[in-house]
């Protein structure tokens, strides 16, 4: 079974300052930021291991990272009848 490391930047989740001790970045729905990354790695014949995802903020940006698995043909077993 092959295997790809990946970081996922989410443009669209910043952190914003609410006060001095706190920022806070607005509500997403986790699940659908990770379909365009399913997307991408799907034409690349890979799917998300989403036991491995970790949630990083570097520079108060979002990052998904995780492993991505490839996916296998499905094997087969097929069945001859004579006459």
């Amino acid at each position: 079974m092959n295997a790809k490391i990946f970081s996922y930047k989410v443009d669209s989740i910043n952190l914003e300052q609410q006060d001095e001790q706190l920022k806070i970045s607005q509500s997403f729905d986790r699940k659908a930021v990770l379909e365009p990354l399913k997307e991408i790695l799907k034409a690349e014949n890979y799917k998300i291991d989403e036991s491995s995802l970790h949630y990083k903020l570097i520079d108060d940006q979002l990052y998904i990272q995780g492993l991505a698995i490839e996916l296998e043909a499905p094997k087969t077993v097929g069945f001859q009848f004579g006459k």
